[in-house]
């Protein structure tokens, strides 16, 4: 299984957070030190902010912080969330696909369990446990911030 773009943006943006300890961060400096598009990031952003994961504050002294502590932060129910709608086949899409084969085809059901046992697993990981895992992350993101403050 493959998470979309926006989900690996959710995650990373989360992580970088994370790592800053209540400090706000922007957009635009996380999109910058990450090497993501700024506007791909300002619509995950948005997402994270309306699903309550981050909160925002806009003008000078603005940015954005996490909402709740890493520990509160299923990453099974975040991708479950960022990936509602997409689909592993055409016919498990929310319109049915346009498979000609659905009728009798068995691939989906055994999919969709496959699918069910990976967020199953996510249900069990929160983003501290992420973090605790590559305790090297906070380094790099410390490194990122400060290779984008000697570039500006």
């Amino acid at each position: 299984m493959q998470v979309s773009k926006f989900s690996d943006y959710a995650l990373r943006l989360l992580l970088h957070l994370a790592q800053a300890d209540g400090a706000k961060r922007t957009t635009r400096e996380i999109a910058a030190q990450q090497r993501i598009s700024f506007n791909h990031l300002a619509k995950v952003s948005q997402w994270l902010a309306a699903e309550a994961y981050i909160t925002t504050s806009r003008g000078r002294g603005g940015g954005m912080v996490l909402a709740m502590d890493p520990a509160e932060i299923s990453l099974g129910a975040l991708l479950r969330k960022s990936e509602e709608g997409s689909a592993l086949l055409e016919c498990m899409r929310p319109d049915g696909g346009n498979c000609p084969l659905t009728a009798a085809c068995g691939l989906s059901p055994i999919l969709a369990e496959a699918q069910e046992a990976f967020f199953r697993h996510l249900d069990k990981v929160s983003l501290q446990d992420a973090i605790e895992r590559r305790r090297g992350v906070g380094a790099l993101i410390e490194g990122l911030e400060s290779e984008h403050r000697l570039r500006q």
